[in-house]
């Protein structure tokens, strides 16, 4: 090119930093910037590596700009623990996974076995929510495992209603009673299956769950199964020896509840096929 002209990847090797350094041989040519420009003010593109070269440094510029408007990253919010935990607070913590603020209440002698007004000890909360590490640090502190609120509920139906396994296992491994019922007679087991929570009834049976147990009504897991239309869950209890055979105080065995399904179903179409 003429002195008057040099060639763009040249020029633009030169640009850095917000910085524009002119060649030396443009330098020696007394050419300015606005001399590589045409009369629109365009850089002059002499090839396609050119035009390639000056869209590379367009996204390089967009990046710079965008990492400067980047906000910085917020340090991590630091929990404060306040100097008096009392049982309320405890309880908070123990939904809301708060740590620091369990060892404070544990270490300034709060009692691990306190109750709300609904009887639902720390551990019953924190089942229910699936917080592992709260269930492991409370077990640590000597709670009562076995212990009940008004529903006779103990923290092993509060994590099967929650679907949360790890603190099914957790709870197991330490000794809950598997066996136990509620007011309304409901063992885990029942509570599991009404929930639809697979992985849990199936860790249940695999423990040794008795399958066939009635509540109050007479229903058994099956019964609840099938009445909420649970197909995997009667698969699996079937599998493992469920009884079909087994009747609630209605008199009713499982395949009455699929019969009466299926009735009312039918009625439903009959009656659409009725209006058209």
């Amino acid at each position: 090119p003429g002195p008057d002209q040099v060639s763009f990847t040249e020029y633009v090797t030169v640009v850095t930093d917000r910085e524009l350094k002119l060649p030396l041989s443009v330098k020696q040519a007394g050419v300015t910037p606005l001399s590589l420009t045409d009369k629109s003010g365009r850089l002059l593109l002499e090839t396609p590596d050119d035009l390639q070269n000056l869209l590379l440094l367009r996204k390089t510029k967009r990046e710079q700009k965008a990492a400067v408007r980047k906000p910085a990253a917020a340090p991590p919010a630091v929990q404060t623990v306040p100097y008096y935990v009392d049982e309320d607070d405890f309880f908070k913590a123990c939904d809301q996974k708060q740590l620091l603020v369990i060892d404070r209440y544990l270490s300034t002698g709060g009692d691990v076995n306190a109750c709300d007004t609904f009887q639902h000890t720390g551990l019953h909360r924190a089942s229910a929510q699936g917080h592992t590490e709260v269930v492991s640090k409370l077990m640590e502190a000597g709670l009562n495992l076995h212990s009940r609120d008004k529903l006779r509920s103990t923290c092993l139906h509060s994590a099967c209603r929650g679907g949360h396994l790890s603190v099914l296992k957790l709870l197991l491994e330490h000794g809950a009673d598997l066996t136990a019922t509620d007011k309304l007679d409901s063992t885990p087991l029942h509570v599991s299956v009404r929930t639809g929570h697979f992985d849990c009834v199936e860790h249940l049976i695999n423990c040794g769950a008795e399958i066939n147990t009635q509540d109050r009504e007479g229903d058994t897991p099956l019964h609840d199964a099938v009445r909420l239309n649970r197909c995997k869950i009667i698969q699996l209890l079937l599998l493992h020896g469920a009884d079909t055979h087994i009747t609630n105080q209605d008199g009713r065995c499982p395949l009455d509840g699929v019969l009466e399904w299926q009735n009312e179903t039918k009625t439903l179409l009959d009656a659409q096929n009725d209006r058209k």
